[in-house]
């Protein structure tokens, strides 16, 4: 599911604030569960350092640009950026299982 491109297609938005979940790895959190209210779901992360955070849908986590695209009971699917090595971005869909 990759999308190349060299130089108009997507990119990271390098002035957007960063999220407290941009920090770490993406293979060092893990979706525990999610949390669902008044139509608004969230998914429960856990950071290596054991602190619990609630994200939604447009939250970024990890450290390429990885932009939550979808939370449901098992994953949360994610989309993210990643230079494609000619000045330009690949974006790649993934997903992060549930760990019970």
């Amino acid at each position: 599911n990759d999308v190349e491109t060299t130089g108009g297609g997507p990119s990271p938005d390098l002035n957007r604030h960063k999220e407290s979940l941009e920090n770490f790895p993406l293979a060092t959190l893990r979706y525990v569960g999610s949390l669902e209210r008044d139509g608004q779901i969230w998914a429960i992360i856990i950071s290596p350092d054991s602190l619990i955070y609630k994200i939604q849908v447009g939250n970024y986590i990890g450290q390429n640009y990885v932009k939550i695209t979808n939370i449901s009971d098992s994953k949360v699917d994610i989309s993210a950026l990643v230079p494609n090595g000619m000045g330009g971005w690949i974006e790649r869909v993934a997903g992060l299982s549930l760990i019970e």
